[in-house]
Formats: structure tokens, C-alpha cells, sequence
């Protein structure tokens, strides 16, 4: 028999943790990056004691072929999601997507966003469209089309579903034709997907990582410094997360009142074009004559502490790791209790409860499993 319970809206939640765990680490040297973008066990580890400090019960979930099984068997009140996801270019919407089916509020994007960001090249239309500036570019699928002669060299070739700079290195600015062709085919034979092939803007360049919803609030922007002056054409290569080796990030970045106003209102149109929500973090670069561009958008950015561009951002803004965490998982939480509100208010006037009470204080338990306390029905 169904009972009426109150809903302690600060009482600890099971937070589900889902995941993809790096075993093959990246070597430049061999070009092996094939699990670049997943975490360690070190960053699993550290979020799973801060979701633990935070008052909550942790359950791990890897997200492999055995992940529908596990959450359909698995009760949990939210999901911390850091997943990337296992193939194809809308990969990291799969995880997110079957939360969706089984009813579980996450934190982060949503599968769209997810996946419309993780498409670099759909990602810019949409940011095209909103009146946001972002270099010109094509794509390429096979590596033979006939090149569209409006571009101007220097160009830089990129996979355009892949993170963490995966396929970004030296011989990913190219001079001329033949190149263009030798490295697409090189990242097209790699890869296996669509590259992007976008005009090289000569600018600074910075990275914006912005929390909240629905309307986000921006942290201190951050400049990638590069340091070697023997390059020619310096990017945030893969090379440079790896070995942490020509570049330096400065927080805040050291820039004019007008700059600082041009990168917000484009940061937080992107965030908005894209559908983000909860968190994400913009990369932006200047042309030559320094107007801001959009390049990219990571709704799942890394959260290591201590390394990631995130957790540097926010130690920057006086942001300790444990209370970025918290911030990330806090409009999760806000869905959970809304969608149990909603729950009890349906069971409440299906009952016909009709006390003097706000709706919004009860929720449906029993004394079987926690798919009650989830709203699901009990036998």
C-alpha cells in the first residue's frame, strides 16, 4: 500500500556515476589516442569521494555494452554523467539517451546538444544561423572531392566528431592542395568519419567555461598562451595536452573591457544556440583583425582536477573542485525533485488527497524497492 511521505529536498541522493575508463594510454610517438577522451581511474576515483563528500551514495556505472542492463537493474535518483560513449559521431549521446528512456534525471546536455556539438561542423552552422562569427570551412568524406576554391590557405584539417584534439598536430595546418589531400585521407583512413577543413585564424586564442541553467553564468576566460616562437602556425594541438608542452593557460586572460564583452555575449550565444545546459566550454580565436570566432563547443568537458581546462577555470574563480562538482550536479538534482513533485501531485489527485498542503512537499513511497521512491509503480 502506497503512502504519503515528505520530501527532504536536502537529504544525501544514490547519484549514479557513469563513466568510460581509460586502459590504453596516448602515445604521440605511436599516434595512439583511441581512448583519449575517456577518463582515468584516478579522475573516477577523485569524482566518486567528491559526489561521497557531497553527502551522497556513489554507484559506479561503466558505460560499456552492458550499461542498459545495469541501470534497468540499478536503482539510482540521478546520474552524474562524464560518459563518453563507445562509437559513431553521436556518441556521447548514448548514455544520456537511455537515462532519458528509463526516466532519470542527469546531469549535463541533453542527447541533442550532445550530439550536435560533438559534429563540429553541424555545431557551426547552428552558430552561423545565430549570427555568431566562425571561420569559413568544408568537409570532406572520402578525400578525392574537388576542393571549393573559395577558402584561402593556410587551412587546418581536423576529424570533425572527435575531442580532446584528437588528429590536431603539426601537420594539421596546411599550405596548399596537395597536402590538404595527403593529410584528409591520412585522418579519413584513421578516423573513419567526415573531416572538417576550416580557414586558420592567426589570432589569440581563449576558452570560456560556463555553468548553470538555464541561463548560464560565465567563469574568468582563459587565454592559451602559445610558447614556442618557432611555430608558425601554434595550436592547441594534441601533442600540447598531452605532454603539456608549448602552451600556458592565463586566468583571468589579460584583455580589454570590449574583448571581454565580445567573447561573453558569443559564449553565452553559442551556449544557447547549441542547447547546452548545466555546463559547457567554449573555444573562441581571433582573426587577423581581431573579431572573435567560434570554434568549437564541449558540453562534456573534462573535469580531472588539478589538469583539466574546467577545473583550472574554476580554481581561477575561487570555484573549489568539490563545489564545481556540486554546482554540475545541483540542476540534476533540481529535475529529480521536479519530476517527483510532478509525480506526487498526479498520485495525490488520482487519490483524491485534497488536505491543505503544497503538492511540491510529498512524494510516493513504500515499503518495497526504491522504484517507488522513483515513482515507478510497485507490483
Amino acid at each position: 500500500m502506497k503512502t504519503i511521505a515528505p520530501i527532504l529536498h536536502s537529504s544525501p541522493l544514490r547519484v549514479g556515476l557513469t563513466f568510460n575508463c581509460r586502459r590504453i594510454e596516448d602515445s604521440v610517438e605511436k599516434r595512439i589516442d583511441c581512448e583519449a577522451e575517456y577518463d582515468r581511474p584516478s579522475t573516477i576515483a577523485a569524482l566518486k569521494k567528491t559526489l561521497e563528500s557531497l553527502g551522497h551514495e556513489v554507484v559506479e556505472l561503466e558505460a560499456n555494452e552492458k550499461i542498459l542492463e545495469k541501470l534497468a537493474h540499478t536503482s539510482v535518483d540521478v546520474v552524474f554523467n562524464i560518459a563518453e560513449g563507445l562509437r559513431g559521431r553521436a556518441r556521447e549521446s548514448q548514455i544520456p539517451a537511455l537515462l532519458e528512456l528509463l526516466d532519470i534525471p542527469y546531469s549535463g546536455s541533453d542527447p541533442t546538444a550532445l550530439a550536435v556539438c560533438h559534429d563540429k561542423a553541424l555545431a557551426k552552422k547552428l552558430v552561423q544561423q545565430a549570427g555568431i562569427r566562425t571561420a569559413q570551412f568544408f568537409t570532406l568524406t572520402t578525400g578525392e572531392e574537388v576542393f571549393p576554391t573559395e577558402l584561402r590557405f593556410p587551412l587546418i584539417v581536423k576529424p570533425s566528431a572527435e575531442g580532446s584534439s584528437k588528429g590536431v598536430n603539426a601537420s594539421s595546418v596546411v599550405e596548399n592542395a596537395t597536402d590538404l589531400r595527403r593529410v584528409a585521407q591520412d585522418f579519413i583512413h584513421k578516423y573513419h568519419q567526415t573531416i572538417l577543413v576550416e580557414e586558420f585564424l592567426p589570432g589569440r586564442e581563449f576558452t570560456i567555461g560556463l555553468l548553470g541553467e538555464p541561463t548560464p553564468r560565465l567563469l574568468p576566460i582563459v587565454e592559451v598562451i602559445f610558447t614556442n616562437p618557432s611555430d608558425k602556425y601554434p595550436i592547441y594541438s594534441f601533442l600540447s595536452k598531452v605532454e603539456d608542452k608549448d602552451v600556458r593557460l592565463e586566468v583571468p586572460a589579460r584583455i580589454s573591457k570590449e574583448l571581454e564583452a565580445e567573447l561573453s555575449e558569443a559564449a553565452h550565444g553559442a551556449f544557447l544556440a547549441l542547447g547546452c545546459r548545466d555546463v559547457a566550454r567554449m573555444d573562441f580565436r581571433l582573426n587577423a583583425e581581431g573579431h572573435v570566432y567560434f570554434m568549437e563547443c564541449n558540453p562534456l568537458p573534462g573535469i580531472a582536477p588539478n589538469y583539466s581546462d574546467l577545473c583550472t577555470i574554476a580554481t581561477a574563480a575561487g570555484i573549489s573542485y568539490s563545489k564545481l562538482i556540486e554546482e554540475i550536479l545541483a540542476p540534476a538534482i533540481r529535475r529529480y525533485h521536479h519530476k517527483q513533485n510532478h509525480r506526487a501531485e498526479t498520485l495525490l489527485q488520482e487519490t483524491g488527497y485534497h488536505e491543505k498542503a503544497s503538492f511540491c512537499e510529498y512524494a510516493t513511497t513504500s515499503s518495497g524497492s526504491r522504484d517507488s521512491d522513483r515513482g515507478l509503480p510497485n507490483g
